[in-house]
């Protein structure tokens, strides 16, 4: 499957974007496949955002969302005063705080950044469509009207708040929250002008409050036409009217699907740092036992009265069970939500995926570090075996290139240089009588030169493909031809054991015979840079590489599309890519994915316009997997076989 351009894009940029908006104040890794925020378990403060290593079928869909994820997550590092965030945790009010927090902050980011607001949006459109609308009709169908204005509140305060998304998802359900919007409707100029974290907890502490209210009758109505009772007592600082008669809400009836719900509640959807809604606020227990000093006796009767007349009954949205839907979904939050439903999407794309790592979060591309125990000795057995090579190799390439340049004449123009031969043409009023001299552009091409350095390399191999990278490289410097070699092993596995444990639980969820493509980390040394000369660094660099003894795993196919973007950075019109390897790919991971990779990489870097071909150092292995391939035995083969292949590509830009 060819690589979605704009999964590449996100996986690589994302990250680098993030850390300049937050200004390195949040981590952001890609590994596995569920998404999730890690805060710090004083200040709540998001420090890691982990996203789910895309698939290269990944839509488009959940790549916006993803970025809009992110940037709500730097909203909150940027703009969220942590000190009130504290005190509402304390309080058992951040799930409260959230549901008006959230939208201030994206406004915010917004207006700072350009480009947030589309991310920001599609990741609205993105909750809407892949978490609401599904439940909603669910609650819908059931009749649940509890559950309807539970899932909507996150929607409703959202459109008061002046996120166009949802105020056109909210156009034609507002009639659902009819009740909760009457309590609260005239706070919309205060949502939308929030600006600071302790404006939004003072504006949802009134939301809270009012929704706990109870409706008043209709006039002439209620217990034997009289006013109804003042409100109950609420929970942290809400008092009854003084001199009145205080009244607790009746506890709604038990219902066993419900509290199969709750029980089925994973742990990620409570509260931000890990505690459920306060369950005051669910119905206190012995509220409807005539609790307190003789008033609970009276209030029962008085239900009881008005029981057969439901007009006629004081309601509240607390005792007809909305409330604790309110918090059970408030206690979900959207930040929640959206995660969650990222990494179901991610799991349902990642079924079908023909490659898949668990991350490229450790993967290393540096110069190759020389170690202690280098000697001069050993960068003299590459340049003893190669001394007698490059002298008549860079002539035989320079004549071929001489004598190419030298024919590039091109007739037919209208300006140049006069081609008498052409000077008929004039007779029949066509000017075209001039010729020019086309430069010759063979020079004007990049070489990248990749070494395969795996364990199956050790011994003469590894020595075989020094050799050869460093006769090519210094080949191509004395013909002032840009080149890079670049070699590829492995190194450790998964980061931890933790990221082990991780990748074993997700295959698991994922089910049938699934296993990530690789979980161990890419090691890609560089031996000489493109902006490098042959300096007496870079050559202890090829002295040093076929006896560093980093020689593990080869995951061919990623470590060339590494090797392939450096190549497509550069500006030369012609890129060759060049791969010294002895076989098949093989590491921790899925080895039929491995090979697989392989062979699609090598097709679409073909389809890229780069010429590559593969030399099988010692072994004829490569021919599973390059189309143009040369077998190399030894050294003395390399005029014959590699440089005359290399000529042919260069003659041929």
């Amino acid at each position: 499957m060819a690589l979605n351009d704009r999964v590449v894009i996100l996986r690589e940029a994302v990250i680098k974007v993030t850390q300049m908006l937050a200004g390195g104040e949040v981590k952001v890794t890609q590994q596995g496949l569920d998404a999730y925020v890690v805060t710090d378990a004083k200040t709540h403060k998001p420090v890691r955002v982990n996203l789910p290593y895309l698939p290269d079928n990944a839509p488009d869909d959940l790549c916006d969302a993803i970025q809009g994820f992110l940037d709500h997550e730097v909203g909150h590092i940027l703009e969220t005063d942590w000190v009130v965030w504290g005190q509402a945790v304390k309080d058992g009010m951040v799930d409260w705080l959230n549901i008006v927090e959230d939208p201030r902050v994206e406004t915010r980011m917004a207006k700072r950044f350009q480009g947030c607001g589309s991310n920001l949006a599609n990741t609205g459109e993105f909750f809407l469509k892949k978490y609401t609308q599904p439940k909603l009709e669910e609650a819908i169908a059931k009749g649940d009207t509890a559950k309807i204005q539970g899932l909507l509140m996150v929607p409703l305060i959202r459109a008061m708040s002046g996120q166009r998304v949802f105020r056109d998802f909210m156009a034609d359900k507002m009639h659902m929250v009819e009740e909760t919007y009457d309590k609260i409707k005239d706070l919309e100029p205060t949502l939308e002008g929030c600006e600071s974290t302790a404006d939004a907890l003072k504006t949802v502490v009134e939301i809270k409050k009012r929704l706990k209210e109870e409706s008043s009758p209709a006039p002439g109505k209620g217990a034997k036409g009289t006013p109804p009772p003042p409100p109950p007592k609420g929970s942290k600082g809400e008092k009854a009217p003084k001199g009145a008669t205080p009244r607790k809400a009746p506890k709604p009836p038990a219902d066993p699907d419900e509290e199969e719900e709750e029980e089925k509640t994973p742990p990620s959807a409570v509260g931000e740092e890990g505690e459920p809604g306060d369950p005051d606020e669910e119905g206190e227990p012995g509220a409807d036992e005539g609790e307190g000093e003789g008033e609970g006796e009276a209030i029962a009767g008085e239900d009881d009265e008005n029981e057969t007349e439901s007009d006629d009954e004081v309601t509240s949205l607390e005792s007809s069970g909305t409330m604790a839907e309110i918090e059970r979904e408030l206690a979900n939050s959207f930040d929640k939500a959206v995660s969650r439903t990222i990494s179901d999407e991610a799991y349902k794309e990642a079924k079908d995926a023909d490659y898949l790592p668990f991350t490229k979060d450790h993967d290393v591309i540096e110069p190759l570090v020389v170690g202690s125990g280098y000697r001069p000795e050993m960068l003299k057995a590459v340049e003893d075996a190669t001394a007698h090579m490059v002298g008549p190799l860079q002539k035989d390439l320079e004549r071929a290139i001489a004598a190419r340049s030298l024919s590039q004449w091109s007739a037919g123009h209208r300006s140049g240089r006069l081609h008498s031969a052409n000077l008929s043409r004039l007779i029949v009023g066509d000017d075209r009588v001039f010729r020019r001299r086309e430069e010759s552009r063979t020079k004007d091409v990049a070489v990248e030169l990749v070494v395969d350095m795996s364990g199956s390399m050790s011994g003469s191999k590894i020595h075989i493909a020094s050799q050869t990278a460093f006769a090519l490289s210094a080949v191509l410097e004395r013909l002032q031809i840009a080149n890079e070699v670049i070699a590829f092993t492995t190194g450790r596995e998964c980061g931890s054991e933790a990221e082990r444990d991780e990748a074993r639980k997700t295959s698991k969820r994922i089910g049938g015979s699934f296993e990530f493509s690789r979980t161990e980390q890419i090691y890609m040394p560089i031996v000489k840079g493109f902006q490098e000369r042959h300096s007496t660094g870079v050559k202890s660099r090829f002295g040093w590489l076929p006896n560093c003894g980093n020689m593990r795993n080869n995951i061919d196919g990623e470590s060339l599309q590494y090797a392939h973007r450096r190549l497509m950075s550069r500006k030369e019109t012609g890129k060759i890519m060049i791969v010294l390897s002895d076989g098949a790919p093989a590491g921790a991971g899925d080895w039929s994915a491995l090979d697989n990779h392989l062979r699609n990489v090598v097709k679409d870097i073909g389809k890229s316009g780069v010429k590559v071909i593969g030399i099988g150092i010692e072994s004829s292995a490569v021919q599973k997997y390059y189309p143009k391939y040369i077998v190399l035995n030894n050294m003395a083969d390399l005029a014959s076989t590699v440089i005359k292949e290399l000529r042919t590509l260069l003659l041929q830009n």
